[in-house]
């Protein structure tokens, strides 16, 4: 960090004037507040021959054809806003929830939104991530207009009223530029991440498919329902006196956890444990699943399968040793798929230990069991670490957006 410099308290010791807790060295000057209307301009130009595109809280502008939705269907383009490369576009009902963003694409977008165009003397890469604070967001709630967050709106007018305080030119591209890096190595993380889940899903169907087997192993799989591997426990709310459960202090895992043998900490697992309690009012993903190890005397392992279901809550599956755990865990979406195939009920699903036991499955030897499970739980490893490298870098993100802002 030698290239900042900073008091730990944000402001100058040598007087009170306005500045950030971390600045880049050689910039002292203290920032000034402006009005957002001397840095964007509303731009009211139209057109319907230019390429739609979207804004996302989560995707920021894009071309809609390259989202998962048709855009646009049956709709006249007449009203559609005028979109250069740089401008700073918001949805006037959402804004509060971060949907503003920089184009980098030329375009139309829906009337629903607001076009700004950044002025001469603004950094466009630094007045978008100086937008999308949090603290800035809490300000766009707390001025958008309307009887339920549903109906909240904050348009131009008033948008352009909010004072925010900033600094000179080369100062706002420096601290863009740094944003701008540290999200490009978020997006390069997410995009292996994609390419090792992927990678995964491809490698455990030809697995468990049989098209790809191990050198030497060449037994066909034995059938199985899933009974005779595993025994069914569960269902309802979550006893605390089964065997399974230690005064009932659970050591949770999710899947990336497994292969890097981290465990959950104790917050995380009272919000599991909570979820639990309540499935059958909360209503939880059809087909969650969940890896967890008791210290019971007994020693069993289990893995966890939460339903959304009225009244069978969730089935425990008690792996005995002569089935592979982590063998177990890579069939769960097979299991998942077939019991959901097989589920009662046409509003809620719901799946019995019964029904779960008699899924039909293909099994091969415990030492081959083994091999797999070798290759499930290295798979999860690196997805645990392309994870948490995504977590590190979005909460460095988030440390430079408070202390390089004021």
């Amino acid at each position: 960090m030698s290239d900042y410099i900073t008091d730990g308290k944000g402001r100058n010791t040598m007087d009170k004037k306005i500045q950030p807790k971390l600045r880049f060295r050689g910039f002292t000057d203290a920032w000034e507040p402006r009005k957002l209307k001397s840095l964007l301009q509303e731009s009211t130009q139209t057109s319907t021959d230019k390429e739609i595109l979207s804004v996302t809280v989560a995707n920021g502008i894009y071309p809609a054809r390259e989202g998962a939705r048709e855009s646009n269907p049956g709709e006249s383009l007449e009203k559609y806003k005028v979109v250069h490369e740089n401008d700073i576009v918001y949805n006037s009902m959402r804004l509060w929830q971060g949907a503003i963003a920089i184009s980098h694409y030329e375009g139309i977008v829906s009337p629903a939104y607001t076009v700004c165009i950044p002025s001469v003397h603004i950094n466009p890469d630094f007045i978008s991530y100086l937008l999308k604070r949090p603290a800035a967001l809490r300000m766009f709630y707390s001025l958008s207009q309307g009887n339920s967050k549903d109906t909240l709106i904050l348009k131009y007018p008033l948008f352009s009223t909010i004072k925010f305080s900033l600094p000179a030119g080369r100062e706002q591209y420096h601290i863009a530029r740094l944003l701008r890096c540290v999200d490009q190595l978020i997006d390069a993380e997410k995009r292996k991440l994609d390419l090792l889940q992927k990678k995964k899903t491809a490698l455990l169907r030809q697995i468990f498919g049989q098209k790809l087997r191990f050198k030497g192993y060449d037994n066909p799989w034995e059938p199985r329902r899933l009974g005779e591997i595993v025994t069914v426990v569960g269902g309802g709310t979550p006893d605390t006196n089964n065997p399974l459960y230690w005064n009932g202090d659970i050591n949770w895992f999710t899947p990336a956890e497994i292969g890097s043998n981290a465990y959950a900490s104790k917050s995380e697992r009272r919000i599991t444990e909570e979820g639990l309690e309540h499935s059958s009012a909360k209503l939880l993903p059809a087909g969650r699943t969940v890896l967890f190890t008791s210290r019971a005397s007994i020693g069993l392992t289990a893995i966890l399968m939460v339903e959304a279901c009225t009244n069978q809550g969730f089935q425990s599956l008690v792996v005995s040793d002569r089935t592979d755990v982590f063998f177990l865990f890579g069939l769960c979406n097979r299991i998942k798929k077939q019991a959901i195939r097989n589920a009662a009920g046409s509003t809620f699903i719901e799946i019995s230990g019964k029904q779960l036991a008699k899924i039909p499955l293909q099994i091969p030897s415990l030492d081959e069991q083994r091999r797999i499970g070798k290759v499930v739980r290295t798979m999860d490893s690196l997805i645990a670490v392309a994870t948490r490298k995504i977590d590190l870098l979005t909460l460095k993100k988030k440390a430079l957006l408070h202390q390089m802002f004021v």
